[in-house]
């Protein structure tokens, strides 16, 4: 989950207007006041930090398991698929419950002034968490059971809460003050368009005009606050590929340390970053709860519902609705994408380079003469994962254009983003057996990837876009289980992951493309869903 425009420094600044007096007329409901530019950074920020873990931890698993654990490359495909079922079983399990705990959360922080709402905690919690599990990479996986099946469990745990409440943070976003107008910081005062006027109703007129104008206005940046998360994510996954994932060669080469001891150090690096990551985001990111209740307008109060009355007033809620269950459908193709981006794209070059000779077995050696042996592979891995990333990153805000206009709308969008995704993953089975060892350095192999990545942000984009609808449509008292909606979300990816990476994994011992055709099944079913789905 990803991406954006250069690599250059986007800056937010967000003077907060104050809150403008009653007028004489009804004004519409705002669901979260007072949004600030540091708080649009924040939720950014996780995401960006996220992906870049999980890229990092996925691309660098095939030498883990043979230059760490000494693996055989045999079975490299096999063991990646049997950690990514334990992986998405744990995201399975604890995506709805994560969801629904931040919707009790902050149910109960309501009544408690001082006490953090369910986004900020549980990011806080779950980047810690991820912060355990990569130090534990590090220290403690010395057997692939049950070690690495223990820490890829904890480190799944902190991932998907992570991502869960992504998903309710952008919700909070799209739903709230916040203006793209404001990001202008360089323009006058007086030049400025009043903050909160288009959302805080009329000061003369009919009410329900200037209603129907706010739902406009946020119609308009649901594509592009999508869009921004998914520069954010995709700019994590360039960063972890070109930064991250680079780590061991440089700790190798500049301290003289064994591969097996520099990957292990990257990993202790890095959970302490992660660490530091989830402190920051606790501290910047928006807190609803706090600002509802101190705001000057009266709210409802959050319903005080149990914690599986809450996860299942959130399967209700999207049980009639087919744009939720298109969101849901939508994040159960771009996490099986994700999972071919930075997991099987590896793996087809670890096995150019194995069958060529370039990549030895060492089962039982702990460090390996040749230091150069294998690091070309690594280094192509790096450069080819990170193609399809930077495509991604450059055709991110594109995507969140189209999803906004209004004739297109997400639903379109998500239907051209699988189209996408269907021929790159067919042409690459098409022409990767055309030869009985696949060169993945071929300009055709890149042209696919490519194709590849810019579906994986087309189906994250639209299908959050989709998702952060759900203020604009639904009741109010959808709003109060948006938790356990985004629950659900991260559920179907999990699924999406469990499903690619078992068979997947599984079918790549024998035929690496395996995983490729089953992706691009998944996308020609999700245009089907998109296309007829729902009429």
């Amino acid at each position: 989950m990803k991406l954006g425009i250069s690599s250059g420094v986007f800056k937010f600044c967000y003077v907060a207007s104050p809150i403008l007096s009653h007028s004489r007329h009804q004004r519409p409901h705002l669901l979260n006041p007072r949004y600030r530019g540091h708080n649009l950074i924040a939720y950014n920020f996780a995401g960006f930090a996220a992906v870049a873990f999980v890229v990092f931890l996925s691309a660098s698993q095939p030498f883990y398991l043979t230059d760490v654990l000494g693996l055989s490359s045999e079975k490299v495909g096999s063991a990646i698929g049997t950690l990514g079922v334990v992986d998405e079983l744990t995201v399975v399990i604890c995506a709805p419950l994560i969801g629904a705990l931040n919707d009790r959360i902050n149910a109960w922080a309501f009544k408690r002034p001082g006490f953090p709402s369910g986004p900020r905690l549980l990011q806080l919690t779950s980047f810690s968490i991820l912060a355990l599990a990569l130090m534990g990479y590090g220290k403690g996986a010395w057997r692939i059971f049950p070690d690495l099946w223990f820490w890829r469990i904890v480190f799944a745990m902190g991932v998907t809460g992570t991502m869960s409440i992504m998903t309710v943070m952008l919700h909070e976003a799209n739903n709230s003050d916040f203006d793209w107008r404001r990001v202008i910081f360089w323009r006058p005062s007086s030049e400025r368009p009043p903050f909160l006027s288009p959302l805080l109703g009329p000061v003369d007129g009919a009410g329900h005009a200037h209603t129907a104008s706010r739902s406009a206005a946020s119609r308009e940046k649901n594509g592009r606050l999508s869009a921004l998360l998914g520069v954010s994510t995709g700019l994590g996954a360039v960063f972890s590929v070109s930064v991250f994932l680079t780590l061991p060669v440089r700790l190798s080469g500049h301290f003289d340390l064994s591969r097996e001891y520099s990957l292990r150090l990257s990993y202790l690096l890095l959970g302490g970053v992660a660490f530091v990551v989830g402190i920051v985001v606790y501290f910047a990111a928006y807190d609803s709860v706090k600002q509802k209740r101190e705001s000057s307008r009266s709210h409802e109060e959050p319903s005080q519902l149990g914690y599986f009355a809450l996860l299942r007033k959130g399967v209700q809620a999207s049980r009639n609705d087919h744009q939720i269950q298109l969101a849901y459908a939508g994040a159960f193709v771009a996490r099986s994408t994700t999972v071919a981006t930075s997991v099987f794209i590896p793996l087809v070059v670890y096995k150019y380079y194995s069958a060529i000779g370039a990549c030895g077995d060492h089962p039982n050696v702990a460090e390996i003469p040749n230091q150069s042996d294998c690091y070309d592979g690594y280094i192509f891995s790096a450069i080819l994962t990170g193609v399809a990333q930077v495509v991604a990153l450059v055709s991110s805000p594109l995507w969140g254009i189209v999803a906004d206009i209004r004739r297109l709308g997400s639903r379109v969008t998500l239907a051209a983003a699988s189209i996408f995704g269907s021929v790159g993953c067919f042409c690459l089975c098409i022409f990767g057996s055309t030869s009985e060892i696949y060169d993945p350095r071929r300009v055709s192999c890149f042209v696919w990837v490519s194709l590849i990545g810019l579906s994986q942000i087309g189906t994250i984009i639209s299908s959050m876009s989709l998702l952060s609808q759900v203020g604009q449509r639904d009741s109010m008292r959808n709003h109060q289980v948006i938790g356990s909606i985004s629950g659900i979300y991260s559920l179907c990816g999990g699924v999406g992951i469990l499903l690619i990476t078992k068979i997947g994994g599984t079918w790549s011992d024998t035929w690496v493309f395996g995983p490729f055709l089953l992706l691009g099944i998944f996308n020609v079913l999700l245009t089907l869903f998109a296309v007829f789905g729902g009429r």
